[in-house]
């Protein structure tokens, strides 16, 4: 938990911990006090707002920019988080948390630092259909999703779809590093049939 200084005056960031038991375990270095149903923690690096779910929790900051209906939203359990964890907490790509920058009309990934592959455009051009699409960002390749309003079901469907895009980019990986794989394996069969002296 620290204040990203990328946060601009335009958006804030919501951090998804899907590990709730180490969530608490780094809370308590911060001053906890109740306010509204959230738990506001006070540390050296400024404030934030959790909520504590059982199977995850929720951090946003800055807190003078996250609107009300924000809020209230969050307020409620997000069942997309579920299939976040499914595809997050894998043994090749295990994490247990995810920074997601919020403001209205988009929500996009602020921490998966992603590899570019090749034909990212085309795919692009057919996931757009459902609102999603991967962008460049400082360090590498995020996923960004439209978001209409802050409602409870536009930020579940937000949340479906940057699961959606991931769970895509983790099988492209997949199948590029296989298709490499057969292919390497095909180019020295056919080198070895030559004549070459080779064994």
């Amino acid at each position: 938990m620290s204040c990203d200084e990328r946060t601009t005056a335009e958006d804030f960031r919501i951090e998804l911990h899907l590990n709730p038991f180490t969530f608490r375990e780094t809370t308590l270095r911060y001053r906890v006090i109740e306010e509204d149903n959230w738990l506001r923690l006070t540390g050296k690096e400024g404030d934030y707002l959790a909520k504590d779910f059982e199977s995850y929790a929720i951090l946003l900051f800055p807190i003078q920019m996250i609107p009300r209906e924000v809020l209230n939203s969050l307020d409620v359990r997000l069942t997309s988080i579920d299939m976040l964890r499914e595809v997050l907490m894998k043994p090749n790509v295990w994490r247990d948390y995810l920074t997601l920058r919020v403001r209205e009309g988009r929500v996009i990934t602020a921490d998966l630092m992603l590899e570019n592959f090749m034909g990212r455009d085309l795919v692009n051009d057919i996931i757009a259909d459902i609102g999603v699409k991967y962008v460049e960002g400082q360090d590498g390749l995020e996923i960004s999703s439209i978001l209409t309003n802050f409602s409870w079901r536009e930020l579940n469907e937000a949340f479906k779809r940057i699961s959606f895009a991931l769970s895509l980019y983790n099988q492209i990986r997949r199948n590029q590093e296989e298709i490499a794989l057969n292919l390497a394996n095909s180019f020295m069969t056919n080198y070895r049939s030559r004549d070459t002296g080779l064994p």
